[in-house]
């Protein structure tokens, strides 16, 4: 027996429609695409990933070559256990030599699976078979390996369509059933909805059958939120348990409580023909069902021509919120329902069409899958398949955000790379399309920018906003620029808006001329941007104090801007001097002369030169070029002190005599060539002096005189009367101060005191005149010598004469 793999990875790229150019469109590729069966027909019902990032697939074949290892009989449960990239894992078949067919499969907590169907046989695998078809539920490890089965049923034909897991550790099984014996303890009339609620061994907990007096078939159950449970089907009564019928099958709804019991039932359709297949409950605990139609009145928003897909959503009550239909003019029918991470649909099944929503068909029937938002707008559509018939029995979104459908194909071409008999078993991996590119977050530019929009692709086809069709787009202009790209027919738009920023005006203003001295602040006048000065630094003014030029760049909302300025400075030459001094007779010519300037002295005269002859202060006013500057000088002309020496001075011959020449900021040279201001004298004489100041020499001498020369005292006076020398005194040669004279006999008395140089001694002592002969004096007296005063006294003999 051989045992063949037959896979393809056709990286090819499906297409979303662009039914509305305002929204971004979805493109999605085909990761892998793989058929699974023999010669004969398989078919996948169901597929769920596990908890390892596989799948789990369940349905039937009738082979037993090429994947299918063995078969009990005419059709087995085929469970498939396919690894991320869709490899065989493992597969199982379970069943007896009659027909069995799985429909829905679960992976349940322990790693393993729970599989629901239907099941003639009664024998092989089948335990338990109470009649016709029964429900067969089967429990297997995760290997495959079956662990339990139960056969549940009556007499006559009963089928599960879905089996889920509950939050009780159990399972809810839900289908449809002509019995009311065996495991089953009621029917209304033909087939009825059937949910039974199993625990975790598979052993029957309750049994409920709903429905009329016609066929209902209840294919999906939900358990709710409540912990109750809700049943999805179509109902083709309008008595029992069902409360209307608005014309041939309906959708009907039936809420059951935890333990069964009906709570409420709802009908929906038109008076066509209504199916329901699939049902989800969605995060609003609203209730969404998908299926097909033939209606276009009543709860049916219209029909597009045979067959069409129909999705409406209800809220927890049952109470219809919206309807939708899609498709064309030929049959379309959804066989599943799925729910993204974001609460949008998948829908899955077939189509017939080319036309209305369905935008191509590869030939008889082709698997169809559509995307739709939340409140059920139709987002994209995509076909697949290949020339014979292809449908989705079951579709869901995988972990990572791809999608994966499951079902049947009878094509060898297109999405498919072969075929190994009648129908395989078909499972096909979608996955974002790697047609993704972004122009970017909207920006803005700078006056004078360009922005290079590039969106290369391979084959691919552009449409830009303006019609042109490059893969590159140059943008100089603000607006808002877009693209459409198409890769093989799918299309997909990116849209930026560009802005562009004025040019912002940095004006330091006009080239300039200062004067020496000033100071210019630069200011940029922008307000919250940055600043590059020509000397590094960023604050945004610059004070200015030397010429050159100066530049700044400033950058402000990404963009640079730049100005210029030169700036010049204008230095008048202008300088008197320092104040100085000149000797008499000199002459102080001041010549402050420069190109082109003007001037203004302090006497209003206007010459470049002043001739300075006398001492004062002095100043000029010099203009050029606007700019003014002002310098002043004193000058003084040095005049001769008002003494140096004096004319003449007395030495003693017991102490010298100091000559003191000082005057300020002076130097000095003595006769006999010293230098200091002062000169000590110790014998009479003429000592000169020559005192410089300020550069200008002045001379002058000093007559030292004889200390006896200031008070002359007579040895002997004759006061006779005759007017000659009838007086004894002294004769002053200076100034003479605090003058005493004495005059002694020879025995000591005071015979005449004085006090003035011109009272003199007669001779007489209280009116008697003396005798002739020797009398003792004594003279004190103070005296000024070369500017101080001094002291002396004199003492001696006089002789009287008549």
């Amino acid at each position: 027996m051989r045992n063949i793999l037959h896979y393809a990875f056709l990286f090819l790229t499906a297409c979303i429609p662009s039914f509305l150019f305002s929204q971004q469109k979805e493109c999605i590729k085909i990761d892998w695409s793989r058929h699974y069966g023999g010669t004969n027909q398989e078919i996948a019902n169901d597929i769920q990933q596990t908890q390892d990032g596989g799948y789990i697939v369940a349905g039937f074949t009738r082979s037993v070559d090429f994947d299918v290892a063995s078969n009990f009989g005419s059709a087995d449960y085929w469970i498939l256990k396919l690894d991320t990239a869709g490899q065989i894992e493992w597969e199982k078949t379970f069943g007896g030599t009659d027909f069995d067919i799985a429909t829905s499969v679960v992976q349940t907590p322990d790693g393993g699976f729970a599989a629901a169907g239907g099941a003639l046989s009664s024998n092989g695998q089948v335990n338990g078979s109470h009649g016709a078809e029964d429900v067969w539920v089967i429990k297997l490890d995760p290997s495959g390996n079956l662990q339990w089965q139960r056969a549940i049923g009556g007499f006559q034909n009963e089928r599960a369509e879905r089996i889920r897991n509950t939050s009780d550790g159990g399972f809810i099984v839900a289908g449809y059933s002509q019995s009311k014996d065996g495991d089953l303890t009621n029917n209304n009339g033909d087939f009825d909805y059937l949910m039974v609620k199993l625990n975790g061994s598979g052993n029957i907990e309750w049994q409920r059958s709903f429905g009329g007096s016609l066929a209902d078939f209840g294919y999906d159950v939900r358990e709710t939120s409540d912990g109750g449970f809700v049943m999805a089907g179509s109902t083709f009564s309008n008595n029992g348990d069902v409360g209307s019928n608005k014309g041939l099958y309906d959708y009907w709804l039936v809420k059951v409580d935890a333990g069964g019991s009906l709570l409420w039932e709802k009908s929906f359709g038109g008076s066509g023909e209504e199916r329901a297949y699939s049902m989800i409950t969605t995060a609003d605990n609203g209730i969404a069902v998908a299926g097909s139609s033939t209606s276009s009145d009543d709860d049916l928003p219209g029909n597009n021509g045979s067959y069409d897909v129909w999705l409406m959503k209800t809220d927890a009550g049952g109470n219809l919120l919206w309807s939708k239909n899609f498709g064309g003019s030929s049959e379309d029918r959804a066989f599943s329902l799925g729910l993204t991470a974001n609460q949008e649909f998948l829908l899955a099944g077939l189509s017939v069409s080319s036309n209305g929503d369905v935008s191509t068909n590869y030939g008889s029937k082709d698997a169809w899958l559509l995307k739709l938002d939340p409140d059920g707008n139709l987002l994209w559509e995509k076909n697949f398949g290949g020339t014979s018939e292809d449908r989705f029995y079951a579709i869901l979104q995988t972990l990572d955000g791809g999608y994966v459908g499951a079902g049947l194909s009878a094509s060898g071409d297109k999405d498919l790379d072969g075929n190994n008999g009648l129908q395989d078993l078909w499972v096909l991996r979608m996955g974002p399309d790697s047609l993704k590119f972004d122009l970017g977050a909207d920006t803005s530019l700078c006056a004078g920018e360009t922005l290079l929009l590039k969106v290369a692709q391979d084959s691919a086809l552009y449409q830009w906003q303006d019609g042109s069709s490059n893969m590159d787009f140059t943008v100089s202009s603000p607006g808002t620029y877009w693209v459409e790209v198409n890769q093989e027919g799918c299309k997909t738009r990116d849209t930026i808006n560009v802005n562009y920023i004025g040019d912002i005006p940095v004006q330091l203003g006009n080239d300039t001329v200062l004067c020496q001295g000033e100071t210019l602040v630069l200011d940029t006048g922008i307000d919250g941007a940055s600043y590059n000065w020509k000397n590094g630094t960023s604050a945004p003014t610059l004070p200015v104090q030397f010429p050159g030029t100066y530049w700044v760049e400033v950058t402000k909302d990404g963009c640079q801007f730049f100005d210029t300025i030169e700036v010049g400075f204008i230095t008048v030459q202008l300088d008197l001097g320092k104040d100085t001094f000149l000797c008499q007779g000199q002459l102080l010519p001041l010549n402050v002369a420069q190109p082109d300037a003007a001037y203004r002295w302090q006497d209003g005269s206007t010459n470049p030169t002043y001739n300075i002859a006398e001492s004062g202060l002095y100043w000029v006013e010099a203009g050029l070029g606007g700019c003014v500057k002002t310098d002043s000088i004193i000058v003084t002309f040095q005049t001769r002190p008002d003494t140096i020496l004096a004319d003449f001075a007395y030495i003693c011959e017991d102490e010298g005599i100091w000559l003191d020449a000082s005057q300020p900021a002076a130097s000095y040279t003595w006769q006999d060539g010293s230098t200091n201001p002062k000169y000590k004298a110790v014998v009479p004489g003429k000592y000169s002096v020559e005192v410089t100041i300020h550069g200008c020499p002045f001379s002058d001498e000093v007559e030292l005189r004889p200390c006896e020369e200031c008070l002359y005292v007579p040895n002997v006076f004759s006061p006779n009367g005759d007017g000659i020398n009838d007086l004894f005194q002294g004769f002053p040669g200076c100034e003479i101060l605090n003058y005493r004279l004495l005059v002694f006999d020879r025995w000591g008395s005071l015979l005449f005191e004085s006090f003035q140089p011109s009272s003199g001694w007669d001779g007489n002592f209280k009116g008697k005149k003396m005798d002739i002969g020797a009398y003792a004096f004594l003279i004190g007296f103070d005296y000024i010598n070369n500017n101080k005063v001094k002291h002396q006294q004199r003492k001696g003999i006089v002789n009287l004469l008549r």
